[in-house]
């Protein structure tokens, strides 16, 4: 990556571009992009650029005009085309980090790309990506960032990014085990339904999003990627992958997650039906007894019973009620009645 001045910077265009400079003899510090001069850098500093833009076209251009002699990295910008390019100083890739919306539960991905220089890198992306801006805002200006060279602040992204996919799944199985929590309720209704379905389709793109970076994570830890560095950096690439591996497992626990959420709400359904049709079979059976009561009083034979008037009328009312009390009360002893 070289200075290319042919290109200034336009008024304005900087709001799109922030740059920090990390220097392990100094203070790590922003530079104001038309300042940037990466022939000048030493061993111990290294630029971190950070270009907002709409598409391949503004991307390119913006690094042209900071003097980057980066690859084409229009194919990047293809969701089906390799997301790694290789180039001689360093490689370009697409990535994609997870965002999550408790709103309405969905998970949206927001594409980004890494180039990585001899001395320098270089995000780029569309939307606002809340690790980066987390990373550039909290950063320690006294940090020693600078000693890092390229591949391993590159390294450091990435495995940010993967963090991204972690709390954005822990913000989900937080949800997840409210719904939980409503599901075991007293009262479980079939409502719950919905959003189990939103949780489902939620984990599906959350695998969806993870998986499209199995290709990159894969040639990460192959031999043949950047032949040229040092075991130490091999080592970090390795296990930034082997963190890849731990996130899909994670994604994969979610999806059982949300199948055993809904088995237990079709196990409280289950059981909510089974303690209406108890009470439907106990007030049957209640019923069914007063009227093999009044049964036998409507039998056409002569009793002493019959001859007592209104007085016999209520006893009889009152021996039915009795009965319905005392059923009430085995019943709810037993549990059949709550």
């Amino acid at each position: 990556m070289n200075r290319d001045d042919a290109h200034p910077l336009e008024d304005g265009d900087d709001k799109a571009v922030r740059v920090l400079l990390f220097d392990a003899h100094g203070e790590d510090r922003r530079v104001d992009p038309r300042d940037l001069d990466l022939s000048r850098l030493g061993e111990h500093e290294l630029a971190w650029i950070d270009i907002r833009a709409e598409g391949p076209r503004d991307t390119a251009e913006a690094m042209r005009t900071l003097g980057l002699d980066a690859p084409d990295i229009a194919p990047l910008f293809d969701a089906k085309a390799d997301p790694l390019l290789l180039h001689q100083d360093g490689f370009a890739a697409r990535a994609i980090v997870a965002c999550w919306n408790a709103a309405n539960d969905t998970v949206t991905g927001v594409p980004w790309l890494l180039v990585v220089g001899r001395n320098a890198v270089v995000t780029a992306h569309k939307d606002a990506l809340p690790f980066l801006d987390a990373l550039a805002g909290n950063h320690d200006s006294g940090s020693r960032v600078g000693e890092l060279d390229a591949d391993s602040f590159a390294i450091t992204l990435l495995d940010r990014m993967l963090t991204a996919y972690y709390d954005a799944l822990d913000e989900f199985e937080n949800r997840l085990d409210q719904l939980e929590v409503d599901i075991l309720e007293d009262r479980v209704h079939g409502r719950h339904v919905p959003h189990l379905r939103r949780l489902r389709r939620a984990v599906s793109m959350f695998r969806r999003l993870l998986s499209s970076h199995r290709d990159l994570f894969d040639a990460l830890r192959r031999p043949d990627f950047r032949p040229e560095s040092d075991d130490k950096i091999d080592a970090r690439y390795r296990a930034v992958s082997a963190r890849y591996e731990r996130a899909m497992d994670t994604v994969e626990n979610a999806r059982d997650l949300v199948i055993g959420s809904y088995e237990l709400l079709e196990t409280r359904l289950s059981q909510r039906t089974n303690e209406t049709m108890r009470v439907l079979t106990f007030v049957t059976v209640l019923l069914g007894t007063l009227a093999v009561i009044a049964g036998v009083l409507g039998m056409n034979f002569q009793a002493t019973l019959f001859d007592s008037g209104s007085q016999g009328f209520w006893i009889t009312v009152g021996l039915m009620a009795a009965t319905v009390v005392a059923a009430l009360i085995v019943a709810r002893r037993r549990g059949w009645w709550s």
